[in-house]
């Protein structure tokens, strides 16, 4: 069921995926805002995440 994703389910895993090079830049560069807001950004996907696909 890897294909039957829709529209908002790719929005979700975009969301999810540029949180977590956020917050790898931000560890990387030692610049914890960037990290704390690339970490929000990766819980929201992944809530967004569970919600479509409970649906």
């Amino acid at each position: 069921m890897a294909g039957a994703g829709n529209g908002n389910e790719r929005t979700w895993r975009v969301l999810a995926g540029i949180g977590g090079v956020g917050v790898g830049i931000g560890l990387i560069a030692g610049v914890p805002v960037l990290s704390l807001l690339g970490a929000l950004c990766v819980f929201a996907g992944l809530i967004g995440l569970m919600a479509t696909r409970r649906r």
